[in-house]
């Protein structure tokens, strides 16, 4: 995944990570509902995209939709729209990362229905930049705090099924994360370990490919959030300050 095709994460709010004070022996591997908003968000009417939504240049599309779908707001799509959007995610291009940011911010039940169904079918796509729209959806998920999804979200990340995608199977640990499934924790902290002389002990279930500097860095970033502290971790940095990192985080997280 490249970074060109990240831009649209600038329009999905980042979901709170923050989980202030730790409390580690609370880990039990269930998440936590405490955080999930009681009353839904307000609606903003319904909107039909242009017929250029998936051409128009990238500026243009970011203006498009900061306008049109506000952040804090439900936006409904009309049927005809929500099967375009569906069918651009299957297309794992361009338009399959401007269909996921449109969904992320409707914040519907039905966009997010679409976003799940897509990375549930669990496609490893042909190109090293084919996965963005489903990383894109991964994160648009965090949109959707609805209990009942969280464990499903998990399973992308971890279990006998995860999502193929290396980059996909951690943005939807991320998202899980940041609904406080803290069961994900210990495979984001293998990810980061990727490459490192302390990873070798590692019992992973994927093989890394030459190219995990963006997976390791969200892993980071994310665990630091969630742990309340400094993002000092470098994916190009010596292994060992990058284990060092590693395990700063882990013993703030209360694993290993």
């Amino acid at each position: 995944m490249r970074a060109p095709w990240l831009f649209p994460l600038l329009l999905l709010p980042l979901p709170c990570l923050s989980c202030g004070s730790l409390d580690a022996a609370k880990r039990s591997g269930e998440p936590d509902t405490s955080s999930v908003a009681a009353s839904p968000l307000p609606w903003n009417g319904t909107w039909v995209p242009p017929e250029d939504w998936a051409t128009m240049p990238p500026a243009d599309f970011e203006r498009l939709v900061l306008a049109a779908l506000p952040d804090g707001t439900r936006t409904l799509l009309e049927k005809p729209t929500r099967i375009e959007l569906g069918a651009a995610l299957d297309r794992m291009d361009t338009s399959s990362v401007r269909a996921a940011v449109i969904l992320g911010r409707c914040a519907t039940e039905q966009a997010g229905n679409i976003l799940f169904r897509r990375l549930q079918r669990r496609v490893l796509g042909p190109s090293r930049e084919s996965d963005a729209g489903d990383v894109l959806a991964a994160a648009a998920l965090a949109r959707f705090p609805r209990p009942e999804r969280w464990h499903k979200i998990a399973r992308l990340a971890i279990g006998a099924n995860p999502h193929p995608d290396l980059e996909v199977r951690v943005e939807c640990a991320i998202t899980a994360l940041s609904l406080g499934d803290e069961r994900t924790i210990d495979f984001l902290l293998a990810v980061m370990r990727i490459g490192t002389i302390e990873g070798l002990d590692d019992e992973l279930d994927f093989t890394p490919s030459q190219t995990t500097a963006w997976a390791r860095g969200r892993a980071a970033e994310a665990l630091s959030a969630y742990a309340g502290l400094p993002l000092r971790y470098r994916a190009d940095a010596p292994i060992a300050d990058r284990e060092r990192e590693t395990r700063r985080l882990a013993e703030a997280l209360g694993a290993r």
